[in-house]
């Protein structure tokens, strides 16, 4: 079995139909023509990709993509297993074998099992499983149902492979209770018990960042880490700054704590002499611009008062400088706008925020005639000083009318009049 495998890897380079006898293989492999088979009993190549010299006639770049479909993987993730990625050059036999094998360990199972279970903080578990996820078992809608906890506890956001794991993730939970005994059941099968802990994360600095919203940051060099750099589903959006921890979450031999998804969290925030106010995590702003600081935002309509000392609680983490005083925080200044589409616009700022501070907001777009339109900020669109802003859905703009642009809130301030134009949509 062993050599036939290592025929049909060696030959075809993993090619899709080379994976068929493989019972792991995705039902789309399994529709694949089969390897041809030559007198001798030796397999032909797969796809015309004859061998010459010792070399496949198939580019680098070619068995990526076919490894990278079968594991549902990046492409990147799997050039990283090449030594050095060049995406014209010919395939050796050796590393189509090599990189085939591999492969084999890493494609996906829906009957996944739980082998580990590892505490990793308050609100954050370490779970391995025998074989990897697949990608519909880490949609949320359906993490949520597979992942069932006792006492209350639920997974907040879906499970993350660990850069460099076969089949470790990282799983954001609710908040545990030190002690307890939990119990997970993984797709209706008993999937294993854990200690609650007490243990948080240890973030460094809380600091105002505009009239309704703070941060709080941390800072690898305290060893600390946001999940962004460390899972495979965010590998290569982070500027180079991905990191490989190792099964006891170290690496160059330091121990890092995992700042998994902070999805449906939330800090207490306490003026001093006053009543302690909920302020919720504002989402895709926990790892933005190569820093470590996510954004909590006061209840709509409220502020902070200038002058007024605030110290940050919270139940999943410690901050080491939690007090700041608030001061008075000019808003954001809307440059310009254009029209991307029907149903898009490009807000423009004086400035680069320089941050993700587009997130949760929305601006209000106004015809001649009195009707208005609303845009809310797509996440994770903006590009220096310009954020996409998406109309309500069943809402488009009219083409060759005029819009005025203001912020909805005070966010931000306007340029001067802002004119949204539309003629250019005319044509589209």
């Amino acid at each position: 079995m062993k050599k036939t495998l290592l025929q049909l890897l060696t030959v075809s380079a993993v090619a899709a139909s080379v994976m068929l006898p493989l019972n792991a293989a995705p039902a789309a492999a399994q529709s694949a023509k089969t390897p041809a088979v030559s007198a001798n009993g030796d397999l032909s190549p797969a796809g015309g990709h004859h061998s010459d010299h010792g070399r496949l006639m198939l580019t680098q770049q070619e068995l990526v993509s076919r490894i990278a479909q079968l594991t549902e993987k990046k492409p990147l993730v799997i050039q990283q297993w090449l030594k050095n990625y060049e995406p014209g050059a010919r395939v050796t036999k050796g590393e189509a074998a090599r990189l085939g094998f591999k492969a084999i360990a890493h494609i996906p199972s829906e009957h996944a099992a739980v082998t580990d279970i590892k505490v990793l903080s308050v609100a954050t578990l370490e779970i391995t499983f025998d074989s990897p996820l697949t990608a519909a078992d880490v949609n949320l809608d359906k993490a949520k149902a597979n992942f069932q906890f006792d006492n209350g506890m639920t997974i907040r956001n879906v499970p993350q492979l660990k850069n460099g794991a076969r089949s470790t993730y990282v799983v954001p939970v609710t908040v545990q209770q030190p002690g307890k005994t939990y119990s997970l059941t993984y797709k209706g099968k008993a999937a294993g018990k854990f200690t609650g802990s007490a243990h948080t994360v240890k973030l460094a600095v809380a600091r105002q960042v505009t009239a309704d919203t703070f941060e709080l940051e941390s800072f690898r060099k305290d060893g600390v880490v946001d999940y962004g750099y460390v899972v495979e589903s965010y590998f290569g959006t982070r500027g180079g700054l991905e990191m490989y921890l190792n099964d006891r979450n170290a690496s160059g031999g330091k121990s890092y704590d995992i700042i998994s998804s902070l999805r449906d969290m939330s800090v207490t925030l306490t003026p001093e002499g006053g009543q302690p106010i909920r302020a919720a995590y504002v989402p895709y702003t926990q790892a933005t611009d190569d820093r470590q600081a996510p954004k909590f935002r006061l209840p709509a309509g409220q502020t902070l008062t200038p002058g007024v000392t605030y110290k940050v609680t919270a139940d999943w983490a410690t901050v080491t400088e939690a007090s700041f005083t608030a001061r008075s925080a000019a808003p954001l200044v809307i440059a310009s706008a254009k029209a991307v589409s029907p149903a898009s616009v490009d807000i423009t700022l004086a400035a680069d925020p320089r941050d993700e501070l587009f997130s949760g907001r929305s601006v209000e777009l106004t015809d001649g005639d009195g009707k208005k339109l609303t845009a809310v900020y797509k996440v994770t669109s903006r590009k220096g000083a310009v954020g996409t802003f998406e109309l309500a859905a069943g809402t488009q703009l009219s083409p060759g009318k005029s819009y005025t642009v203001t912020a909805s809130g005070s966010w931000a301030t306007q340029q001067g009049k802002i004119s949204l134009n539309t003629d250019a949509l005319k044509n589209s």
